[in-house]
């Protein structure tokens, strides 16, 4: 340290001398700091904002990192443009505190973070609101803890998603551009244009959103930054149009794709980490009707059987393994719905075959009597129902809140309309005796 001290010391001396060359010191290749860097929050819902470094090479890039990061997508990095001064974390826990983390990015080093804290408050969460489809093609909101009359969000909402704060996103009519209705109000304006969309709009928590490119075919991600759309997985290549995909609320986003005998998927963990994995079938494949994802990255696939039967049953892949497995034994009549936690699969009484229904002589109990509860660890329970009567035979999805409600459309007397199961099972509520397609909870 003495020796240290001489060398600058001398150095200094050398300076004032005129004995060195005169030329400026090399500038930095590593940014400052972020400036002014905040949080502002509400309940689970947090805005960090920051301005640019006051010195340094020029800025690339943000990254803002959460701690803890469980339930955030992108394992709670967020990669940002250098244009971007701000960022939004929605699903934190009552009570947790979080720290926030900024930090520039130049084109050879990472500046030092700056870092922030949140603690999500006490007071009772926001609850989530339910959205649907009604028969006009109209996007209607519900609230999630009462059976009051629904509002209208946005007309020619075929294809809508929403996020967490309540904003709806609906593709343009001509499938090249994103609309987005706040959800306080107001006037629809365009997020993203110049892209080719499909009439079937996702989104995690975050707010990210996604779709299947109508040219390539790839799910394609559009960062809630304002960063350009990238892809995140594909389905490979797609036989007989038996492909589906979902995404998970922590941004967990997966391509199942049916082939002839053998099912491939492709997971993007919240990470960002790709896995694909194909696995065969025993015999003549199914066709997925519906996919579900907890944020786990366990899967759970309504299929449609080929045959006289009409079976529409409910299977499972675990996260990581490459096997479909039935979730019950019996067949039933099956309505499912997935939070991030579990699976929630309401099932009837009993079951007849499409055969004996076409004939007249299925004469059997119809109501939906159990509700068999699957977590993301494997473990499960049931619970009894009462009020409510499946409708059709078909692969029927629903939605579950995070609490454990599930809400489902029933196409056909005497239940027809959009009903609401308490998570602890009883009585189903009747919401509205109108029909709703493409169900949200957010």
């Amino acid at each position: 340290m003495f020796k240290s001290m001489l060398t600058i010391a001398a150095a200094a001396a050398l300076v004032v001398g005129g004995a060195l060359p005169a030329h400026a010191a090399p500038a930095s290749s590593t940014p400052s700091a972020p400036t002014s860097v905040r949080v502002t929050g509400s309940e689970g819902d947090a805005d960090v904002t920051w301005g640019a470094p006051r010195s340094g090479p020029r800025v690339t890039g943000y990254t803002v990192t959460v701690t803890p990061a469980e339930s955030q997508p992108n394992g709670g990095v967020d990669r940002l443009p250098a244009t971007a001064r701000w960022d939004h974390f929605g699903a934190l826990r009552t009570g947790t505190t979080y720290t926030f983390a900024v930090r520039a990015v130049a084109a050879k080093q990472t500046g030092p973070a700056v870092s922030v804290k949140y603690t999500a408050t006490s007071a009772a969460p926001t609850p989530q609101a339910l959205f649907a489809l009604d028969a006009q093609g109209s996007v209607v909101r519900f609230s999630t803890g009462s059976t009051t009359t629904g509002t209208t969000v946005a007309t020619n909402g075929a294809g809508y998603t929403a996020d967490d704060r309540g904003d709806v996103f609906v593709p343009s009519a001509d499938l090249t551009s994103i609309l987005m209705y706040p959800a306080g109000g107001g006037a629809a304006r365009t997020v993203a244009t110049g892209l080719h969309l499909t009439a079937d709009l996702r989104s995690d928590v975050a707010g990210n959103l996604y779709w299947a490119d109508s040219v390539s075919g790839s799910v394609t991600m559009l960062p809630i930054d304002g960063s350009a759309p990238r892809v995140v997985a594909d389905f490979g290549t797609v036989q007989y149009g038996k492909h589906a995909w979902v995404v998970s609320r922590n941004g967990i986003v997966t391509a199942y794709n049916n082939s002839p005998f053998e099912a491939r998927i492709a997971q993007r963990s919240a990470t960002g980490v790709l896995t694909v994995r194909a696995f065969s079938y025993g015999g003549v494949y199914p066709v997925v009707g519906g996919l579900q994802s907890d944020d786990s990255g366990n899967l759970y696939l309504t299929l449609s059987q080929d045959g006289r039967d009409g079976q529409y049953p409910w299977v499972e892949v675990r996260a990581g393994e490459s096997a479909l497995t039935r979730l019950t034994t019996s067949d039933a009549f099956e309505y499912g719905a997935t939070n991030s936690t579990s699976l929630r699969l309401l099932r009837s009484a009993e079951w007849c075959t499409q055969a004996d229904e076409l004939s007249g002589t299925c004469d059997i109990d119809r109501s939906l009597a159990t509700e068999l509860v699957v977590g993301r660890d494997g473990t499960r329970q049931t619970v009894p129902v009462s009020g409510i009567t499946a409708g059709s035979r078909g692969s029927h999805v629903g939605v579950a809140t995070e609490a454990g409600d599930v809400f489902i459309d029933v196409d056909r007397a005497p239940s027809a309309g959009l009903w609401r199961v308490p998570a602890a099972g009883g009585a189903a509520q009747q919401v509205s005796t109108a029909q709703f397609t493409r169900l949200l909870v957010i």
